[in-house]
């Protein structure tokens, strides 16, 4: 095993390891050599949810990760909107079946008036004032309930 090297960008986030004799960096790619110890410290950092560069001097550091952008935090209320919808569509199919067979349903008419409700306003999220730094609708107590 040869001498540890930290790869990093124009920033100073470290991208890649590579080792002196194991893995040599290709040709081309800024690196500073680290110690042993230091590149333990890293990814042990990098496992708790830090992120790993280099200070203006080379000296390897940990930084808290960066909060998620706009888009990554819409996209994660999408999911859990979607989330949401998928979790009652066995409620509304089979509402609509047990009507079709027609030996009464076990939602009455205005608890399936409610479901819908429900998830009409998850599925107008999208267009509320602070998107999509915004809650979800609460469901039901039937819904909660029956899950």
């Amino acid at each position: 095993m040869g001498n540890k090297l930290a790869a990093y960008n124009a920033q100073g986030a470290i991208v890649a390891f590579y080792d002196t004799i194991d893995s040599p960096a290709p040709e081309g790619v800024t690196v500073a050599e680290i110690t042993l110890e230091q590149w333990l410290f890293l990814l042990e950092g990098q496992a708790n949810g830090k992120r790993m560069a280099l200070d203006a001097s080379l000296a390897p550091v940990l930084l808290d990760p960066l909060p998620p952008t706009r888009a990554e935090l819409a996209d994660s209320k999408r999911a859990q909107r979607g989330s949401a919808l998928k979790a009652t569509d066995w409620l509304v199919a089979r509402h609509q079946d047990e009507k079709l067979i027609g030996n009464g349903t076990t939602l009455t008419a205005d608890q399936f008036t409610a479901l819908l409700k429900y998830r009409q306003a998850l599925r107008d999220l999208g267009d509320a004032s602070g998107w999509p730094s915004v809650d979800l609708p609460a469901a039901p107590l039937f819904v909660t309930a029956i899950a």
